[in-house]
């Protein structure tokens, strides 16, 4: 398989402080980071988009799901915030989800669409 890179997004989700503080299975959430970063880096180099899709945890967890889930009691202000070993790059692109998906509710598929026209 070949990759254009100047048509190609790596599109990160949920890699922010209230979710990679906690403890990941399968793979440990240090692995995950890692193994983005080098991702990331590898793709700016070549001219690609590198976007990060957060959660804005406090209101989505007051949305309606089909089986509840624990409320954390207290969640902290920062846990909405993208993790500081991703080194977010002036070029990347940021997206906040207020619900599950990464494309309801948000501009992903705006931003993915703007930035392949503009490169092509």
């Amino acid at each position: 398989m070949s990759l254009d890179p100047r048509v190609t997004a790596l599109v990160l989700i949920d890699l922010q402080r209230g979710i990679v503080g906690r403890q990941l299975a399968p793979h440990a959430a240090a692995d995950v980071v890692r193994n983005a970063v080098r991702l990331a880096d590898a793709l700016r180099a070549k001219g690609g988009l590198v976007i990060f899709v957060r959660v804005k945890v406090t209101e989505t967890l007051n949305l309606p799901v089909d089986a509840p889930t624990p409320r954390p009691a207290n969640i902290p202000p920062e846990a909405s915030e993208l993790v500081p070993e991703l080194h977010v790059q002036a070029g990347d692109v940021a997206v906040t989800k207020r619900q599950w998906g990464a494309f309801y509710g948000t501009d992903l598929e705006q931003q993915l669409r703007r930035d392949r026209s503009a490169r092509l």
